[in-house]
C-alpha cells in the first residue's frame, strides 16, 4: 500500500490504527472524508471498527457532505454482523439523505429492496416496492436491471419480472465502451437466479 493510501486499510490492528490516527491528526480539510473511506473499506471484514469510525465521523464532522457514504458504511457493517434490522434502518437513513442531497447517490435504492426480497422480509415489502418505483429512472447497468426486476419478481412472485431479471443476468458486456465488464451480474447471485428460474416457469 502506498503512503497515500493510509486511509484505505483493508486490515486493522493496533499498529495500523496508530498509524491511521497519526496521519488523521495532520489532516485538516479532508478529515471527514478519510474517516468515511476507511470505514467503507473495513465494513465487510472489520465491521465493529467501521461502526466506531462512523460514530467518530458524526461526532466530529465539519460538514454533511460525506453523510450518505458514512451511513452506507454503517449499513454494510451491520450486514456483515448479520444484524438485518439495523442494516435496514441504515439503508433507510441513506435513502432519506439522498432525498435531501440528490447529488449524493448510492446503490441503496436497489440493495435495500434486493435484501428485503431475498431474505423474505415481508413487513418491508410495500416500502421496498415504493423505493423501486421511485428510482426506476436511475437504472444503468445490467446488474441494476437485474436487482430491480429480481426484487419485484421475488416480492410479487411475478414470472414476467423474473424473466426480465434472468435476461439481465445473461448480459456479458455492459455496453460502455471502455468498461465492458462493469456492472454485470456476478456468481454471488447464483442461488437467487435459481429461485428466479422457478418463478419464471
Amino acid at each position: 500500500m502506498s503512503s497515500d493510501d493510509w486511509y484505505r486499510n483493508e486490515d486493522w490492528n493496533e499498529s495500523i490504527e496508530e498509524h491511521f490516527y497519526s496521519k488523521l491528526k495532520r489532516a485538516r480539510s479532508q478529515r471527514d472524508q478519510y474517516l468515511v473511506i476507511q470505514a467503507l473499506t473495513l465494513a465487510d471484514n472489520h465491521p465493529k471498527v467501521a461502526l466506531r469510525l462512523v460514530s467518530e465521523y458524526f461526532e466530529s464532522r465539519k460538514e454533511q457532505f460525506d453523510d450518505v457514504r458514512a451511513l452506507l458504511a454503517k449499513a454494510n457493517a451491520y450486514f456483515a454482523l448479520k444484524d438485518l434490522d439495523k442494516c435496514i434502518a441504515a439503508f433507510k437513513e441513506v435513502l432519506g439523505r439522498e432525498r435531501e442531497f440528490p447529488k449524493h447517490q448510492t446503490g441503496v435504492y436497489l440493495d435495500y429492496p434486493y435484501l428485503v426480497a431475498t431474505r423474505k422480509l415481508e413487513h418491508e415489502y410495500s416500502n421496498a416496492i415504493a423505493v423501486l418505483d421511485e428510482h426506476i429512472g436511475r437504472l444503468t447497468f445490467p446488474l441494476d436491471y437485474y436487482k430491480w426486476h429480481a426484487s419485484k419478481a421475488l416480492i410479487n412472485n411475478d414470472g414476467l419480472e423474473a424473466q426480465k431479471a434472468l435476461d439481465a443476468a445473461k448480459v456479458k458486456r455492459s455496453g460502455f465502451r471502455f468498461h465492458q465488464d462493469v456492472g454485470l451480474v456476478g456468481k454471488e447471485h447464483e442461488t437467487t437466479i435459481k429461485h428466479l428460474c422457478k418463478i419464471s416457469t
